[in-house]
């Protein structure tokens, strides 16, 4: 019998993760991108923004702190892109986006999706992440959600989700890849300055 190098058994192993790996991730189910809010015209002449929250720290754990960290840098270079502005102190507009895995089904279904409602003190309530009655727990959906809002008058100017069901527990892994995947998917729809 014969024996192989440590060495050599080490970089065959390697070799058989990725490949198990990315066929993983090649039959991931695509992501499902669903306007919420469609764009307000009071969207017109709003150039500035900044971000309603501020940006995670190390308590909220490594991977949520990167998915933040790497998702905000790049939807705030996509939005200068396509002509917004930064603006801590004199933002028009507040920008925000909430993230969840959630097991029930995706956003595409128009009454359990998540999105911003007012109540009927005029407060704004993040809501639809509840599932709908006989809905399958089996599956898991990564659902990511970005809001545009006036500064002055906090009206909800438009509105974007993105859903994708989560075949594996990989892809909850990286952080960075999944940022940039949702961020790269909600900025072309995010609707350019007027």
């Amino acid at each position: 019998m014969m024996t192989l190098p440590t060495g050599l058994i080490k970089v065959t192993r390697f070799t058989m993760l990725l490949a198990l790996l990315s066929a993983i991730l090649s039959s991931c189910s695509s992501i499902k991108y669903r306007e919420m809010q469609a764009a307000s015209p009071e969207l017109k002449g709003l150039k500035t923004y900044h971000w309603e929250r501020p940006a995670l720290d190390a308590a909220s754990g490594a991977n949520a702190q990167q998915f933040d960290a790497t998702f905000r840098a790049e939807i705030d270079k996509g939005m200068a892109i396509k002509g917004y502005v930064y603006s801590a102190d004199n933002a028009q507009l507040l920008l925000d986006y909430r993230i969840a895995v959630v097991t029930r089904p995706g956003i595409e279904e128009p009454n359990y999706g998540p999105h911003w409602i007012r109540d009927d003190t005029g407060n704004f309530r993040f809501t639809g992440w509840e599932d709908p009655q006989g809905a399958s727990n089996l599956l898991e959906h990564g659902i990511i959600t970005i809001s545009m809002r006036a500064t002055r008058t906090e009206h909800l100017l438009w509105e974007g989700g993105a859903s994708k069901l989560l075949t594996s527990g990989v892809e909850q892994t990286n952080p960075v890849s999944a940022a940039k995947t949702a961020a790269s998917v909600l900025l072309h729809r995010i609707p350019a300055p007027r």
